[in-house]
């Protein structure tokens, strides 16, 4: 009986003009996914769409897909929920299979399984649309939710954690600021047209997601930087709000560290990320340079402050910042020593270094 109420629900919805796709890429998010999907399952849409949520599974070893299934009998009448499965590891991959089940020729709109919208989040996505053809894309403000309390450095740590709060007004997110922004990832919302005009297939992205052994990152960013170079307008709508559930473990110092380093590492490949294709191997020409700046202000920075560093956590992230900036235009090499250090192989290091960095070379990769 729900099996044939869900498929005339499906088949109903399917027949409708899909307004929004929502995407939701998840890695063993089996204890967070079900909040966020009761978040979107109490929305309260005064002018009624049709949506559809699109749970992608990104190769989760959990309970995830028996969590997601559990709510599809018994969704809300307006929406369609799905769960789908990305074997190919990496959030890049597991959004360009969303998309592409996607039903909207409308809105597509990306949540983490950690992001918890507001009640009103649909509402005004779809009225800053509406007002807003231009817009290629736009985000909104994202708040903290903490599984415990607040720790004394919280303000610290939240450009890290991406607990954004750009102000209570609209604005334009030009190419030609200074310096040159973006929205943050959690909760944007993508055009399907600005998507399929500009975005390329995930292996062609200079940015593969999130690496656990460097924790580089930065495709959100470079995804929107091709926006932004295009004829598409980047926003910022304040009136769209998200809660970033962070668990204690992710307030842990050590593992703020982690990430400030990882946010240096992923400097190089963002800002090439920034240039059309044409002027990118201008820019790595570059790179030597870059290096010696870096070089000079990390050490001016360390010297400056290095009494400091213990006690002030601010600076102490800023350190690691520097050091990944240092480390970013080399970021495979810096993963291979990284892996041998964490292996105990110091002398391994010494000893393979220089073969490894002439195959890097030869690859065209170190840079």
């Amino acid at each position: 009986m729900f099996t044939s109420l869900h498929a005339l629900k499906s088949l109903a919805i399917e027949m409708s003009n899909i307004e929004l796709s929502i995407i939701i890429p998840t890695f063993n998010g089996a204890r967070r996914i079900g909040e966020t999907l009761h978040h979107l399952y109490g929305q309260k849409i005064d002018s009624p769409i049709a949506w559809e949520i699109i749970v992608v599974d990104n190769n989760s070893r959990d309970e995830t897909a028996s969590v997601v299934k559990s709510f599809i009998d018994d969704w809300r009448a307006d929406c369609q929920l799905k769960y789908t499965f990305e074997s190919q590891q990496g959030a890049a991959f597991a959004r360009s299979l969303g998309v592409a089940e996607a039903q909207t020729t409308s809105l597509l709109g990306f949540l983490d399984d950690d992001n918890w919208p507001a009640e009103n989040w649909i509402d005004e996505v779809i009225a800053f649309a509406r007002s807003n053809p231009k817009a290629g894309a736009f985000g909104g403000l994202i708040h903290a939710e903490l599984e415990g309390h607040e720790p004394p450095d919280f303000n610290v740590m939240k450009g890290y954690l991406t607990i954004v709060n750009r102000g209570g007004k609209p604005f334009q997110y030009k190419r030609s600021d200074k310096p040159r922004r973006i929205p943050p990832a959690p909760g944007v919302v993508i055009r399907k047209q600005a998507w399929d005009e500009v975005m390329p297939d995930p292996q062609k992205l200079l940015i593969g997601g999130r690496n656990a052994n460097t924790m580089a990152a930065g495709e959100d960013a470079e995804m929107m930087f091709y926006l932004q170079n295009s004829q598409w307008e980047v926003w910022h709508n304040p009136k769209m709000e998200i809660w970033h559930y962070i668990p204690n473990h992710r307030l842990e110092k050590d593992y703020i560290l982690k990430l400030a380093r990882g946010y240096g590492l992923s400097n190089h490949l963002t800002r090439l990320s920034r240039y059309p294709s044409w002027q990118r191997p201008l820019v790595q020409l570059a790179t030597p340079l870059f290096t010696v700046r870096d070089l000079i202000r990390l050490l001016y920075f360390y010297l400056k402050n290095w009494t400091v560093l213990q006690e002030n956590f601010g600076k102490a992230c800023r350190l690691q910042v520097g050091i990944g900036q240092l480390w970013s235009p080399y970021l495979r090499l810096y993963g291979w020593c990284h892996r041998m250090m964490l292996q105990g192989s110091p002398q391994k290091i010494v000893g393979e270094l220089p073969n490894k960095i002439y195959s890097l070379a030869l690859q065209k990769k170190c840079i």
